[in-house]
């Protein structure tokens, strides 16, 4: 049997991972010389309450040795591994799970997918492999099958201070400066290459908005597999255009919760939507 294994920036609790049957590895945010692992010893909630009240957050390297106690029992039990993981160009966790599975010697056993994206474009990578190795499909053809879903995935996000991005070391002192003067509200996606890199540079956010809009609409005529829109803390203005999405889309559109690890870098207040294509 074939066991599928995801992050927790995928925005799912630890209750859904144990209803999809996908074993949860949680990442690290750290407070000072404090270190929590997401879902277990902090969440969503107090942790975007505490950014609001000022808290400033770091992510930290996944650690190997983890993910060996993760995967060691998997692989006693006689299961092979589809492990299904941030994009490697944001996070260490890709390079952690390969040095794990050297250190088993299981590297015949353990599929290491870079899902080039994360939040809901990767968890539908991890469902997916789900189904298919529930339905007997072996590691390759589950492989085949993510790396089409992925060319068909599109993730956005406009959050409403760059702040986030600079104390997350995703922008210099000097980007930062200039795009607050100038009230810069980017519109930020994840590439062909899994980074998470500006797409336009829009002056203001509601400009930010009327523009992924139109993403949103010309990602639709492509016909629609999934769609979520990802949030962190803004509820009401995620309703209302979690509804604007499902017009334009014709649709249902689900919720994604933005989980400790993408929030260090984004902040309390973002919209993202990600939709999977058919074609």
């Amino acid at each position: 049997m074939i066991q599928v294994v995801m992050d927790t920036t995928t925005g799912m609790t630890k209750a859904e991972f144990e209803q999809a049957g996908i074993t949860m590895i949680p990442l690290y945010i750290r407070d000072g010389d404090k270190l929590y692992r997401e879902q277990i010893d902090i969440f969503p909630e107090e942790f975007y309450r505490r950014e609001r009240q000022g808290a400033i957050f770091e992510t930290a390297q996944t650690n190997p040795a983890d993910l060996v106690s993760i995967f060691k029992p998997i692989l006693e039990a006689g299961d092979e591994i589809v492990c299904v993981l941030i994009s490697s160009a944001i996070s260490g966790s890709v390079n952690a799970a390969h040095v794990a599975a050297q250190t088993l010697g299981a590297e015949d056993k353990i599929t290491i997918v870079d899902s080039l994206e994360s939040g809901y474009g990767e968890a539908y990578l991890g469902f997916t492999a789900k189904k298919m190795a529930e339905a007997g499909e072996n590691r390759t053809e589950i492989v085949r099958a993510l790396g089409d879903i992925r060319k068909r995935t599109r993730t956005y996000f406009i959050m409403e201070s760059l702040k986030w991005l600079f104390h997350g070391g995703r922008l210099t002192g000097a980007q930062y400066f200039v795009g607050s003067v100038i009230k810069l509200n980017p519109i930020v996606w994840f590439d062909e290459a899994g980074r998470m890199i500006s797409y336009d540079k829009t002056r203001t956010f509601k400009v930010a908005k009327d523009h992924m809009r139109q993403l949103v609409a010309e990602a639709g005529k492509h016909g629609v597999e999934a769609a979520t829109l990802h949030w962190p803390d803004n509820l009401e203005e995620a309703q209302d255009f979690h509804a604007q999405m499902e017009e334009i889309l014709q649709v249902p559109v689900s919720y994604t919760k933005l989980s400790c690890v993408l929030g260090v870098h984004t902040g309390p207040d973002l919209l993202g939507p990600c939709i999977v294509m058919k074609a």
